[in-house]
C-alpha cells in the first residue's frame, strides 16, 4: 500500500475541557460574547453529561435536549465576530471545521467530554521511565488506552493498524 493510511475514527470527541480553557483565554483577551456563550454551552454539556452518567441514559440524537444544544452550538457557529477578534475567528472557524465532534459525548454513554483519562494514563506510564521512544510510546499507549474505552481488541486492531503502515 503506497502512501499515508488515514484512520477514520467513529465517534470521535474534541476535549471540551481543552476548548474551556481556550474559551477562557479568549473571553479574557478578546472579550466577545461568543467566547462567554461558546464557555456556557461546553459546562452545559459537561453539567449534561453527569447528569447521563447518573441515570446511565445519552440522549437520542432526536431528543429535545439534544436538538437545544445542537441548535445552540450552530448558532454560535453562525455568530458574527468583529474583525478585531482575530483569536476568536480562528477559533470559531476551527470549530466550524470539526463540528461533529464537540456533541458526541452527549448521544455515547462511553465517550467522555474530555482526554483527561487518556491523559493520566500516558503521564503515568512516560514519568521518568524512558531515556528515549516516550513519543512511540505515547502513540501507542493512546491507540491502546482508545480501543480498551471502547472495548474493542486490543491485539487484533494493532495487527490490522500494523498492516495498514506504508513500507
Amino acid at each position: 500500500m503506497s502512501g499515508t493510511a488515514k484512520m477514520i475514527a467513529k465517534n470521535h470527541q474534541l476535549c471540551l475541557a481543552h476548548l474551556l480553557r481556550d474559551l477562557i483565554f479568549l473571553e479574557e483577551s478578546e472579550k466577545h460574547s461568543f467566547a462567554t456563550q461558546f464557555k456556557i454551552l461546553i459546562i452545559e454539556v459537561f453539567n449534561l453529561k453527569s447528569k447521563q452518567k447518573e441515570i446511565k441514559k445519552a440522549y437520542k440524537t432526536d431528543s429535545p435536549e439534544a436538538l437545544l444544544l445542537e441548535k445552540k452550538l450552530n448558532n454560535l457557529l453562525i455568530m458574527a465576530i468583529e474583525e478585531r477578534c482575530v483569536k476568536t475567528i480562528t477559533f470559531q472557524n476551527s470549530i466550524l471545521k470539526n463540528r461533529n465532534y464537540i456533541l458526541p459525548c452527549i448521544y455515547d454513554l462511553d465517550i467522555p467530554p474530555d482526554n483527561n483519562g487518556s491523559e493520566r494514563a500516558i503521564r503515568k506510564k512516560v514519568s521518568g521511565q524512558f531515556k528515549t521512544g516516550q513519543n512511540a510510546f505515547c502513540v501507542i499507549r493512546s491507540v491502546i488506552e482508545t480501543l480498551l474505552k471502547r472495548k474493542v481488541e486490543v491485539f487484533p486492531s494493532l495487527i490490522q493498524i500494523i498492516t495498514l503502515q506504508p513500507e
